[in-house]
């Protein structure tokens, strides 16, 4: 895998935090991961007209 640095303010820090503990992620990472693929997913939905790969 690639490593990709970002910084965060500290709110959405501790957001994803709660996040990792109440949705089950093993770590910050995955979450991350997660929340990219969602953002592609969308992105290329609004791209192609509505159909999502």
């Amino acid at each position: 895998m690639v490593v990709i640095s970002l910084h965060v303010p500290p709110p959405l820090a501790e957001e994803l935090e709660r996040l990792v503990k109440e949705a089950g992620y093993t770590s910050k990472s995955e979450a991350i991961r997660e929340a990219i693929r969602l953002l592609i997913r969308e992105h290329r939905k609004k791209v192609r007209g509505g159909v999502a790969t």
